[in-house]
């Protein structure tokens, strides 16, 4: 899964296309009619006003139907639900990441009126010529990359300043949306396939208890 999202978001989805080296360690060679750009170009970050009023607690107290998001990666990242919202995302929506812990820029794609916790950043695109959906996509493997890279004796954190630092490749428009629909559907597969993997192990776990006791 990981493997096909990085090599169709740096390779693109044409085998015949013409490369040219991006410069980027992490994109190595990408189709020559693609741009190379730190993200600032195309994205700004944000956090959320009220971050740290916004607990669990808070969304208990104040139940509602707009979801607020923390750095938890369960739940879809939702922490609770509240009568009011700080940002409406529309439908095109925009890349939440997470700032700190081990899990540390994990990335979600959300929509619609929402607000924001703690640890927790969300990534909205500046023009229409960036496809929220491709970027979701093209961020999972730098930042899988560069979570790596921090040291072990660390506690993981993910600041604007390291997301504008970086490059990426920018595709024609037209491009972006086709490769996110081909990964939509390539991420669908493999997940029906993980998931009757995950009922086959838990049979074949229950098959081998039940050898065991009867033998």
């Amino acid at each position: 899964r990981q493997a096909v999202i990085s090599h169709a978001v740096t390779k693109g989805l044409d085998p015949t296309v013409l490369m040219k080296d991006s410069g980027v360690e992490w994109l190595g060679e990408v189709p020559a009619h693609w741009i190379v750009r730190k993200v600032s170009v195309d994205f700004m970050a944000s956090k959320g006003p009220r971050g740290a009023l916004l607990t669990k607690e808070y969304c208990h107290e104040n139940a509602g139907e707009y979801p607020v998001y923390s750095g938890q990666t369960e739940n879809g990242g939702i922490l609770g639900e509240i009568k009011d919202f700080d940002v409406d995302l529309g439908g095109e929506g925009a890349i939440l990441s997470t700032t700190v812990g081990a899990k540390a820029m994990s990335v979600l794609h959300i929509r619609g009126r929402i607000s924001l916790s703690q640890n927790c950043m969300i990534i909205k695109p500046l023009s229409s010529h960036v496809k929220v959906r491709f970027f979701f996509y093209h961020f999972q493997p730098l930042f899988s990359l560069e979570r790596r890279m921090i040291p072990d004796h660390m506690q993981p954190s993910f600041r604007m300043e390291d997301l504008y630092s970086f490059r990426v490749a920018v595709p024609p428009v037209s491009e972006q949306g086709q490769v996110a629909e081909y990964l939509d559907a390539a991420v669908n597969r493999f997940d029906e396939l993980i998931s009757e993997g995950d009922n086959g192990i838990a049979l074949l776990q229950e098959r081998r208890s039940a050898l065991i006791s009867a033998a």
